[in-house]
């Protein structure tokens, strides 16, 4: 019976811990669309890095992964977003962007150690050129 008893704790607690992890659509994609994809889309991408789909941001961009899932130590979304704003890497860049609070930084982390998950056909809405 302690053993069913524990068993039944464990599937709580895992089934718990994975409602907990962050919504692609809900939870990721506003705060890309809102700091990121604004560079990083399209053929003129900065960084040869796009972002409006998920097998682009899996490929990375020129400096590298982009996304490393369960790793967010080793993935440039999260590291970028650590730099000091002055820094010359530091994204997005000044004026270019709302930054992320750290409260959005450590909802991407989560993101990221919890597996990436992003829906094959969720894509990030692009904002319309300025005419």
């Amino acid at each position: 019976m302690k053993k069913l008893i524990i068993s039944l704790t464990s599937i709580a607690l895992i089934s718990s811990a994975r409602a907990a992890d962050p919504d692609f659509v809900k939870d990721i994609a506003p705060i890309l669309e809102a700091s990121c994809v604004k560079c990083h889309h399209g053929e003129k991408a900065k960084g040869k890095l796009r972002i409006d789909t998920k097998e682009a941001a899996f490929k990375g961009g020129k400096n590298g992964k982009f996304i490393v899932a369960g790793k967010p130590d080793e993935s440039a979304l999260i590291k970028v977003l650590l730099l000091e704003p002055s820094d010359d890497d530091a994204m997005p860049p000044e004026g270019k962007g709302p930054r992320p609070d750290a409260e959005k930084i450590e909802l991407l982390k989560k993101w990221v150690a919890a597996g990436a998950v992003w829906p094959d056909d969720a894509k990030l809405k692009v904002p319309e050129p300025k005419k």
